[in-house]
This record gives structure tokens, C-alpha cells and sequence, in this order.
């Protein structure tokens, strides 16, 4: 009897056939594994009472992953033997059910290897200590060391640990946290998620997979009434090495719920790993309502080939352009690219044999707050609207007109947003301002926006800068008109989302695209993404980067 078991596995990090591998030989099955494109394809032989066993084995060895997208298993009557030697996983990963299970019937042993990828760690002992004082020194029996350090947070301390996961400093997220630089939360166990955040099964899934992504995400009413976070967003992952994870179990055996941890060289309080070790990847992800999911930040975990190849452009959106045509290998296809950036110029393009990368809008900005009002001006209507715009909100006009522009912003979507902010009245200046448009976009609970205009200077051709000052126009005018911020916002994000769409039937209509392509960080805002693809997948296929970040 046969089984062929199918993975829809979109990395190419050979990190599945690996495991797979070592799952076969622990069980001491006959296999066969090999790839063809995304799909991972293993093939095991044996009696129905084996088979059966293996089935189960399988689903307790084999970890969650982002990059799985589907799998499948079924009974087959021919036995396919792989043409090819698998190739080696090359990457550290966090640990895997194996490594877990090994490591708690070795007294919690935190330096247990993977049985796949690189060597984590080339380590024997841990050290704790106070300032230059050891406390506790630890070679077999960890548990001590686990139950004092959770003791020491418990108490309000601060612990500084140096290991795979970085440098870092970890604490109790507790009344009087004050902490303003970057912090991550690190619920103390998977079920407690809820009880801070507002998330959906498939978040939940991303959270559990074996990368252990951070995910940025909404925080509840009743958690955000006790004050205790500087924001109503925080980043949220679980613990990606033994030794964290066994401290936050002593930690929620103690009561301790969620802990922060920030990047930081010291502490009064340290654990220091006697050996080596290497460091694992750090991503963290966007998942969509159809379980879609983006890297945001981070390459860790993608080809080694794919890297490399993003350095082959001097354009940050021709680079982002051409990971997605080489992820989807789309070489020979007609396809658009839409390249929307948080931090660098945007860029709409087109590619085919016919007309080879071609740009075909740009997103200019004009970094003169006093010139953009001018510009306004020029016309009848402009200058009446600005005229009742400064005589409506005259401290948000002459808090705008006060505004200096960086000269060195990119020419980008964001850039406006954050413009358009500064004359709002949303923000004080453009990261803040743009920032703020997101985040009250996110918070938006109706249904449809104000159709925020979004135009090409010439709007007969299919090549043209972005009009930047209609968007600006049109803003100013539903303010006046009585439009509250949160909802003004989610209409700049909506119809952002309704220009790409129409964007790419021009494209479909115009220049024969058969894809269209979304890349840039932009695309990390959930809503905008959701939106544009719900309506550009009824006329065209989407493609999204896979296993690279969605900017680079």
C-alpha cells in the first residue's frame, strides 16, 4: 500500500523536505521525496496498520508553517521514487516538535539542536547572575535557573538574555510600563493572546507556525481601559527559542500573563550561554482575511538565490518587481506592478517582451507647503477653497502653512498622506501624519468612505505623474464639508485601493496585462490590500511576493 502525501509549500527553502526526511528515517518507513514547482510530494510504503501509524506520527513531528498553503494525502497505487538528492536546509530555525520534545525529557535542556538546518547552538551551560555576582550556574538541570529568572520578572525586574534570538530585555508588561522605544509582547502562553488582542483563527495559526512571526495587531477594549500600553497597536509573537519559551511557562505558572521584550545590551539582571550559537531569523507578517500571508519585514527564512537577486537594480520598485516575477516565475507574461512604499518612491510599471520594463506613473511630490497653497490658488475654485479652509480652521492653516517639508522624502503615496495630514490637522508632520491616516483607517467601523480624488495630471494617458494636489484639494474639501478624521481617513485608503483597481484594468485594457503584480510596504495596511485585491481579482490575477518581504 502506498500513500502520496502533496504540501502546497511556497519557500524554497528546503526547510520541508528536510523534515519530512527526518521524519521518514525516525519512523523507519520506505520514502520518497521530491518537488516540482510549490509542490512537495511524499510518497511512503507499507501495511495499512503502518501507514496508519505514520499518518499519525506525521501530524504530530510535522510543525505549522506561513509558507504552507494547502496539503493533502492519498491512497495511490504506484510507489514514485525522487530523480534528484534533496537538497540541504541551509537555514537556523526556531525549534521544531522534535527539538521540544527532546529538550523536556532532557530536564529542559534549552541548547537541544533541530534535527534540520543549521546548528543553533555549540553550548553547554547557563549563567545567571547579578551585576558581576553569579547566582546560578546550570549544566544539567535548567529548572532552577528557569524558576529564579521567573521569579526575578515576577518581582518587576528586568532580565538581559544574549542568545539566538538576539540581545535583548525582557519584563512584566505590568501599570507603569513607560518603555518608548520599540518593544515586541510575548504572551507567556498561546491562550492568554485574546486576552489583549483582538485576533482571528488565522492569525492565531501564523502566530503557532514554527517561524514564530511577529503580528501587529489591534488591542481589545478591556486591555487598553487598564492604560497599561502607550498605544491601542502593539507587535505580538511567541517565544522562538527553549530558553525564552521555558521561562514564560514558569512565568504563567506564576500568573504572569505577557512580558515585553525590547533590544538592549544590559541589565542589573543577566543570563549569559557559556558556547556559541547561531541567530535566528526575525519576520514579522500581515495575515489576510483569506489567510494570505505577507512578510512585512524580514528575509531570514527565503532562497538564498532570491536575495541575491534584488541586488542586481538600482530601483528599490524595479528590485520588488522583479522578486514577484521570479517567485511566480512570470518571465514570459504581460504584467503590471504596482510598487507602494512606505519609504521609498513609488512606482506603477508594466513588463513584456514588446515594451521591457516600462514606468508608467510616478508619484512626484512638491516639498513647499507655501507652493502647494499657491498652486491651489491658481485656479477660481482653488483659491475660494482655500480661502474657506483658513478662514474655517485658521490655527490647522497656519499651523500647515508653518510646516517644513523634508527635502529628502520620497516621492510616494505616504509622502502625501502624511501632507495631506500636516493640512488636516491629523498629524504634526509626515511619519506621524501618515502613520495616524492608517491607524484611523484601521479603527473605521462603516462601510464606505468619501471618494478621496485620486487623478493623473494627464488623464488621457496611461503614462502621467500622480496629481498630487487634487488628493489635497478633494481632503480639504470634505473637511469643510464636515467629515470626521477617522472616516476622511478610511476614504484616502478606500480610494487609494479604487484607483490601483482601475489602474490595472487600464492596464488589462491598454497594454494586454495578464497579471497584476502588489509589492511595497504599503500593502502591509490590511484594509488597503483586502480592498484592492477584491477588486482587481475580478478582472485580473493577483500575484504577491511569497517568501521575500513585500519591500525590500
Amino acid at each position: 500500500m502506498v500513500l502520496a502525501f502533496e504540501f502546497n509549500y511556497v519557500s524554497k527553502n528546503a526547510l520541508l523536505e528536510n523534515i519530512l526526511e527526518s521524519i521518514c528515517k525516525d519512523f523507519d518507513i520506505n520514502f520518497s521525496i521530491s518537488r516540482a514547482n510549490n509542490i512537495v510530494s511524499l510518497y511512503v510504503k507499507g501495511d495499512e496498520s503502518i501507514l496508519s501509524d505514520f499518518s499519525t506520527y506525521i501530524g504530530e513531528r510535522l510543525p505549522l508553517s506561513i509558507f504552507f498553503k494547502s496539503t493533502a494525502v492519498n491512497v495511490v497505487d504506484e510507489f514514485k521514487e525522487a530523480k534528484e538528492p534533496l537538497e540541504s536546509c541551509t537555514l537556523c530555525v526556531p525549534f521544531t516538535p522534535k527539538t521540544l520534545l527532546t529538550s523536556k525529557a532532557n530536564n529542559l535542556n534549552p541548547f537541544i539542536n533541530n534535527e534540520v538546518g543549521l546548528k543553533t547552538f555549540d553550548a553547554k551551560e547557563l549563567v545567571l547572575y547579578d551585576e558581576k555576582s553569579i547566582l546560578i550556574k546550570a549544566t544539567n538541570d535548567f529548572k532552577s535557573l528557569y524558576k529564579e529568572v521567573s521569579k526575578l520578572i515576577s518581582d518587576g525586574n528586568e532580565v538581559h538574555i544574549d542568545s539566538s534570538s538576539g540581545s535583548y530585555i525582557i519584563g512584566k508588561l505590568d501599570v507603569g510600563f513607560d518603555k518608548l522605544e520599540d518593544f515586541i509582547v510575548i504572551p507567556t502562553d498561546l491562550s492568554v493572546v485574546e486576552k489583549m488582542v483582538v485576533i482571528k483563527d488565522n492569525e492565531i495559526k501564523a502566530l503557532a507556525s514554527l517561524e514564530k512571526p511577529a503580528i501587529r495587531l489591534r488591542v481589545n477594549t478591556l486591555y487598553a481601559s487598564k492604560e497599561i500600553l502607550p498605544s491601542n497597536r502593539v507587535k505580538i509573537k511567541l517565544p522562538d527559542e527553549l530558553l525564552l519559551l521555558n521561562i514564560c511557562e514558569n512565568l504563567q505558572a506564576c500568573g504572569v500573563d505577557f512580558i515585553y521584550k525590547i533590544d538592549a545590551k544590559k541589565s542589573r539582571y543577566n543570563i549569559k550561554i557559556e558556547g556559541t550559537f547561531n541567530k535566528l531569523p526575525q519576520i514579522e507578517v500581515s495575515v489576510l482575511e483569506n489567510g494570505e500571508i505577507l512578510i512585512l519585514e524580514g528575509d531570514g527564512y527565503c532562497a538564498p538565490e532570491l536575495r541575491e537577486n534584488l541586488k542586481r537594480f538600482d530601483l528599490n520598485s524595479h528590485a520588488q518587481f522583479a522578486s514577484v516575477v521570479q517567485e511566480h516565475k512570470l518571465f514570459d507574461k504581460k504584467i503590471s506592478c504596482f510598487y507602494i512604499s512606505k519609504t521609498h518612491d513609488d512606482n506603477i510599471m508594466h513588463l513584456s517582451e514588446k515594451t521591457g520594463m516600462l514606468d508608467l506613473i510616478k508619484f512626484p511630490v512638491i516639498t513647499d507647503m507655501v507652493e502647494i497653497f499657491d498652486m491651489i490658488r491658481e485656479s477660481d475654485t482653488g483659491n475660494k477653497l482655500v480661502n474657506n479652509y483658513a478662514k474655517n480652521f485658521p490655527d490647522i492653516y497656519t499651523k500647515a502653512l508653518e510646516y517644513n517639508i523634508p527635502k529628502n522624502v520620497s516621492d510616494s503615496i505616504y509622502t502625501i498622506w502624511g501632507i495631506a495630514a500636516v493640512i488636516l490637522g491629523i498629524g504634526d508632520n509626515i511619519k506621524d501624519g501618515s502613520d495616524k491616516i492608517i491607524e484611523n483607517a484601521e479603527d473605521f467601523g462603516g462601510k464606505k468612505g468619501p471618494r478621496v480624488d485620486y487623478l493623473l495630471v494627464d488623464k488621457e494617458s496611461i503614462r502621467s505623474d500622480f496629481d498630487m494636489l487634487r488628493l489635497i484639494r478633494s481632503t480639504m474639501s470634505f473637511k469643510l464639508a464636515g467629515t470626521d478624521d477617522i472616516t476622511l481617513s478610511f476614504g484616502m485608503i478606500e480610494a487609494l485601493a479604487y484607483f490601483l483597481s482601475d489602474t490595472s484594468d487600464s492596464c488589462r485594457e491598454n497594454l494586454s496585462s495578464e497579471k497584476t503584480l502588489l509589492c511595497g510596504s504599503m500593502f502591509g495596511i490590511k484594509k488597503l490590500t483586502e480592498i484592492t485585491c477584491k477588486n482587481i481579482s475580478s478582472n485580473s490575477d493577483i500575484c504577491l511576493n511569497r517568501e521575500l518581504p513585500i519591500d525590500n
